[in-house]
């Protein structure tokens, strides 16, 4: 076989030419080659230089062409016929790719075998160790520790055949290529270990089948990718280096078709982040209503919830390059109002349901005609209610031989919420009797019971946190809610993203609901003029007096004591005694519902309360109120803050998880900063923090535009967080 490292080179000014044909943006993407490169050093090749033979292995200085005499003749009398050379050697290069990428997809079967059969004495013929060598030389940005026991190339035929039959699993030399084949083969799925299958897979010679073929499919696609003229004009998303994956998120909710708060705002943005990035991205959540434009996949599937057969239909759409997946049921339907609603035990259930249908979609749902497949895979579940994938995926998939290069990272949005239960709550999960002691735990008031999270957290191969203070909160007795011992002893996977914001959907340029009623879209340059429009709409529209000189201060989000909102009302009257006034949006605890309805009624001329949600309102009152107040008493991330800034609504928050992580205090002397942060949930702190903010918009108006300028000129996008998310997931994708 040929190797790259056999291609001749050419240097001088017909280089120039060379690698502006090969290289720069015009090369075929040919990704099966990501992770490998020449074993020789390009500087240890023959040159050529004005059809003048160097001696290979001599550094050569390379002198860029000036249209004057050199060394070999006139440069420019030599410049056709060189370039002809370079474009010969590169279709010679063009098809020595293709015959590489079909000896590959003829090998295919040869390497899913090398688990279960003998390598026979014949292969030497067919691949010989030379060749097997620059075939799979690593790329030296692959990670150093991903073999630590011993040096991959020296592992022998025979070591790969016995490495199921051991005791340490080493990862055989198949595993040296599944990224090479970035999921163009299955893996070693086909065969349990076992001969006892999980009660709920499904149809798993069908599937594997369909698999085969959607891996045929792709493999073929990629060698028509050969084949494209290298000037080729057309543009790809930026790549994310050589680690490209199939990654499915998993959420119970996903903005705008569900959500309850920050959790159904990630769900709809980070994975057209990760896309934009050249990742294969999915996202699963249940279909709790009558969602327009999706398409019936045809797929049904039942699964086994505490001895019932449920049945499962899947319904999928494509959006800014992701695939949503909506698992639909009659246990979902018509909760589209209160996803949460009913006892424990049915949320139990509906979580059970889900987490199963979840966890086989990449083996049965085709979008765009092919299933993702399980290989080159990692699933990003996503608070207690899908926190049962990771344990699934481990008991009943890996231990089994199943998607055994299928990754599981756990993201932690609000620990708070565990999925706690009884311990005989553990008979819903149909998990064998000994991952009991992964549910159980004990606390002082509670004492033993069953708790979904911990179990989650246990077997997840990383751990993420939606900002760097909630990681070190969550460490710590009161900010841990009783998992703290579980997250301190997995330290080690643990990793603080702080989470970024959709700038289509959250930008006061081109935000949809600021088209009427006299609201106006506005930009930084606008700000001064533009966003008072605003304001005076939205005072309009609530029924508050219009005055541009009382401060607007708005409330947007749960009515619940972790959010402060206790603290809020007993900061209302001191604040309608200085002039100003308050809008506050939400839904929750039935006490602040009728707190808020009342206080309303007391202060005509000051407060607005609107029970419930709007996204249209919570758009307006973000573009029309100057000061967005959040006292959460705990707040993993926190969106509204950043949702404020950009829009230039200044923040008065408490100082907590990624809320202090986001909003600078404002420093009067050096003019910097985006907001006001009080140190502890006390209402006495929270009137200190609102009165400096109020006095600094009525006294020193540089000084409130600076701020608002500040605020809206941050960085605020996914794509930063995408980046650091893509680190974990890698970092999963290597972890055995």
């Amino acid at each position: 076989m040929a190797t790259m490292s056999s291609l001749a080179f050419v240097t001088d000014h017909t280089a120039t030419v060379g690698i502006a044909l090969i290289n720069n943006r015009r090369r075929p993407q040919i990704p099966l080659f990501a992770y490998y490169r020449p074993r020789k050093s390009l500087l240890d090749m023959a040159f050529i230089r004005n059809n003048t033979p160097i001696a290979g292995g001599r550094r050569v200085r390379s002198i860029k062409a000036t249209g004057e005499k050199g060394y070999g003749g006139d440069a420019s009398g030599d410049t056709d016929e060189a370039l002809q050379v370079v474009i010969e050697k590169s279709k010679k290069l063009l098809a020595k790719q293709r015959e590489l990428l079909q000896q590959i997809a003829e090998r295919r079967e040869i390497i899913a075998s090398i688990n279960n059969t003998k390598i026979k004495s014949e292969k030497e013929d067919i691949l010989s160790e030379d060749e097997e060598e620059s075939f799979l030389e690593l790329d030296s940005n692959l990670p150093d520790d991903i073999f630590t026991l011993q040096n991959p190339s020296t592992i022998k035929s025979n070591e790969i055949d016995d490495t199921s039959k051991s005791e340490i699993k080493l990862p055989p030399k198949t595993y040296l290529r599944e990224n090479f084949k970035n999921n163009h083969q299955s893996t070693n799925s086909q065969k349990a270990t076992t001969s006892e299958l999980p009660p709920f897979v499904s149809d798993i010679s069908p599937t594997y089948n369909k698999i085969e073929n959607t891996n045929e499919s792709t493999t073929h696609h990629i060698k028509d990718v050969t084949d494209a003229p290298i000037g080729d004009e057309s543009q790809s998303p930026p790549l994310a280096g050589p680690n490209v994956m199939n990654i499915i998120l998993v959420a119970a909710e996903c903005a705008p078709w569900s959500k309850t708060g920050g959790l159904g705002d990630v769900a709809g943005a980070l994975p057209k982040a990760l896309a934009k990035r050249g990742h294969r991205v999915m996202v699963v959540a249940p279909r709790y209503g009558n969602y327009a434009d999706l398409h019936d996949t045809g797929v049904r599937k039942r699964y086994s919830v505490n001895g019932q057969d449920m049945e499962v239909h899947y319904f999928q759409t494509y959006i800014d390059g992701v695939d949503f997946v909506f698992i639909e049921s009659p246990i979902f339907r018509n909760l589209g109002s209160n996803i949460y609603s009913g006892n424990r035990t049915d949320i139990l259930r509906r979580m059970v349901l889900f987490c199963k249908s979840a966890i086989e979609v990449p083996w049965h749902v085709p979008c765009g005609g092919l299933c993702y497949g399980d290989g080159n895979l990692v699933f990003i579940a996503n608070d207690w209610h899908t926190a049962l994938l990771p344990v699934y995926l481990k008991a009943y998939y890996h231990e089994h031989g199943l998607m055994q290069y299928a990754r599981s990272v756990l993201v932690i949005h609000n620990i708070a919420h565990q999925g706690r239960g009884p311990v005989d709550d553990f008979s819903y999960t149909d998990l064998p009797h000994n991952y009991l002691n992964l549910f159980k735990m004990y606390d002082p008031i509670g004492g033993e019971h069953f708790n979904i999270f911990a179990a989650g957290l246990k077997t997840a191969y990383q751990i993420i946190t939606v900002s760097h203070a909630y990681t070190w909160e969550l460490k710590t007795p009161e900010g841990g809610h009783g998992l703290h011992h579980i997250i301190n002893s997995n330290d080690w996977k643990l990793t603080g993203i702080v989470n970024g914001i959709d700038k289509q959907e959250w930008n006061p340029e081109s935000d949809v609901h600021l088209t009427s009623d006299n609201y106006t879209n506005y930009s930084i340059q606008t700000l001064q003029t533009h966003k008072p429009r605003c304001k005076s709409a939205l005072q309009s529209e609530l029924g508050l007096p219009v005055r541009a000189d009382v401060p607007v201060i708005a409330f947007i989000g749960r009515l619940d004591n972790q959010k402060g909102v206790d603290l809020i009302g007993e900061a209302i009257p001191w604040m309608v005694d200085h002039d100003i006034q308050i809008v506050m949006l939400g839904t929750g605890r039935p006490e602040l519902e009728s707190m808020l309805r009342e206080m309303e009624t007391r202060y005509r001329d000051h407060v607005r309360g609107w029970v419930g949600f709007s996204v249209k309102m919570a758009h307006r009152i973000t573009a029309g109120a100057d000061v967005l107040l959040m006292p959460s008493r705990f707040e993993p991330c926190g969106l509204n803050q950043l949702y404020a800034m950009g829009y230039g609504t200044v923040p008065v928050v408490h100082g907590v998880g990624g809320l202090r992580d986001t909003v600078e205090p404002f420093d009067p002397y050096r003019e910097t900063g985006v907001g006001w942060v009080f140190d502890r949930a006390e209402t006495r702190l929270l009137i200190d923090a609102v009165g400096n903010c109020v006095l600094t918009f009525r006294e020193y108006k540089e000084s409130w535009y600076g701020i608002q300028r500040r605020g809206m000129m941050k960085d605020l996008s996914w794509g930063n967080a995408a980046c650091t998310y893509e680190e974990v997931l890698v970092k999963a994708k290597y972890q055995w």
